[in-house]
């Protein structure tokens, strides 16, 4: 078995026809069908049933196709890799992020990274998303583990979905919400909330305060704040209560216990580039981000 033959093969599993197969691969249509007799004969099973209307897929050929679908990404992921590794010979690379993905999402990246690209001198630089738009466009950082899409869309900047973000209510470990395994977030619409800055974190208290009004309050904001520590630190003495990134139960929290909400805020969080500024080993770490 060989890549051509899958590709021949989900291109007709994909077209219902062989002509039009033949057609978008330019090959000829008995070759083709060659090839995929072929790939049976190996297989041991029917992957293709004929009839004078199309193709269509049988039961085998429906699951090798979601196999071979992956087989071929990985290749071309492969392809990348090794063709990007070979101009990365004493490179380096500043990468920007934003506090909240330290504590959960940018540390393992890096280690893949640095597993596919040794040679690589990685650069960390703890910015805002707002100071990581600005770098970006000066080129002083290469990419940005930016959020959300705010600033980056706001910059014009080229981006690429790395995850989601949950949002969890911050409570203090008094408070008589504390006990639940679950929290209906109306029931925090009488206590004053603790923000996260939007300089420091766009989008975040947007999707919270919109989440409030969906639970038909408006949230009663005693005080915005930069850093995850420091609401803690509020939180922790009665100053009032929070939603925040989940990630966020990884810093050392005495005095707050965390509680999932029933209908929880939910954030798509992004990196971002340059993309008119060429730089190999940033194409490298986007190979981490298939699109």
């Amino acid at each position: 078995m060989e890549l051509r033959h899958l590709r021949y093969f989900v291109a007709v599993a994909q077209a219902s026809n062989f002509t039009k197969a033949s057609q978008k691969l330019r090959v000829a249509q008995p070759a083709l069908s060659r090839q995929i007799r072929q790939l049976e004969d190996e297989l041991g099973v029917t992957l293709l049933e004929r009839n004078r209307h199309g193709t269509r897929l049988t039961e085998p050929g429906r699951a090798f196709l979601t196999e071979a679908c992956s087989l071929l990404e990985q290749s071309q992921r492969a392809i990348q890799v090794a063709q990007t590794s070979g101009r990365l010979d004493a490179a380096h690379l500043n990468i920007g992020y934003v506090w909240g993905l330290f504590h959960s999402t940018v540390p393992a990246l890096i280690a893949q990274f640095r597993q596919r690209f040794p040679l690589v001198a990685v650069n960390l630089f703890d910015f805002t998303a707002t100071q990581q738009a600005s770098a970006l466009l000066e080129g002083k950082l290469d990419a940005g583990f930016i959020g959300f899409a705010h600033e980056a869309d706001g910059a014009g900047l080229s981006k690429r979905k790395i995850g989601t973000c949950p949002f969890v209510a911050a409570l203090p470990q008094n408070h008589r919400a504390a006990r639940k395994s679950q929290l209906p977030l109306e029931q925090l619409k009488d206590e004053f909330f603790l923000m996260i800055s939007e300089e420091s974190y766009p989008g975040a208290s947007h999707l919270v305060s919109e989440a409030c009004e969906r639970s038909g309050f408006r949230p009663k904001i005693l005080q915005t704040v930069e850093r995850g520590y420091t609401i803690l630190g509020l939180v922790a003495a009665n100053c009032g209560v929070a939603l925040l990134p989940e990630s966020l139960r990884n810093l050392p929290h005495s005095g707050v216990v965390f509680r999932p909400l029933t209908e929880p805020p939910e954030g798509d969080l992004f990196i971002a580039w340059h993309a008119a500024r060429r730089q190999p080993s940033r194409d490298g770490l986007l190979t981490l981000f298939p699109e």
